[in-house]
């Protein structure tokens, strides 16, 4: 099998190599599209707290749309950090608040902004199989609407050259 003696030494590495310890890697990396799919997102984050779009006094607690950029940024940490399973969780809340917030607190472009993002995210968890086995079922936390949609790319005026 995959057993393989290091060192005969008694009690020192005698059984197999540190190699097949290794959790395998949930995400495949030669899926075709997941890198351009990886870089659209990541454009993404770079732009979702901008000061030029998040809305005003969003990290304020007490703001209506904290809790908007929150989850949005919570998506964003366990993104980066590959904790893929808690995803949809946030996705979840996340789009509700996003259905919440009032125009009147969060600008049209933020939206479309958010929404493109959290479709981005959600569709990625899905096509490449970010999930293990064991944590599919997560995948019904994450709203139909966002698997339904067709984000686009980030629109092509809230670029600035240099910014990032």
């Amino acid at each position: 099998m995959f057993w393989k003696p290091v060192l005969t030494l008694p009690g020192i590495f005698d059984k197999m190599t540190a190699i097949h310890f290794r959790r395998p890697c949930l995400m495949p990396t030669l899926n075709e599209g997941a890198k351009e799919a990886r870089r659209t997102i990541k454009q993404f984050q770079h732009y979702l707290n901008s000061p030029r779009l998040v809305p005003d006094q969003c990290y304020r607690m007490s703001s209506a749309t904290y809790p908007l950029v929150c989850h949005v940024n919570q998506v964003t940490a366990l993104y980066l950090s590959k904790n893929y399973c808690v995803i949809p969780l946030f996705l979840q809340r996340a789009y509700e608040q996003l259905g919440r917030s009032t125009p009147e607190r969060v600008s049209e472009p933020y939206r479309g902004l958010v929404h493109d993002y959290l479709a981005h995210v959600a569709q990625f968890i899905l096509a490449y199989d970010c999930l293990a086995a064991d944590e599919r079922h997560l995948v019904e936390f994450i709203p139909k609407q966002l698997l339904a949609a067709v984000p686009g790319p980030l629109p092509e005026d809230l670029m600035v050259p240099g910014e990032f």
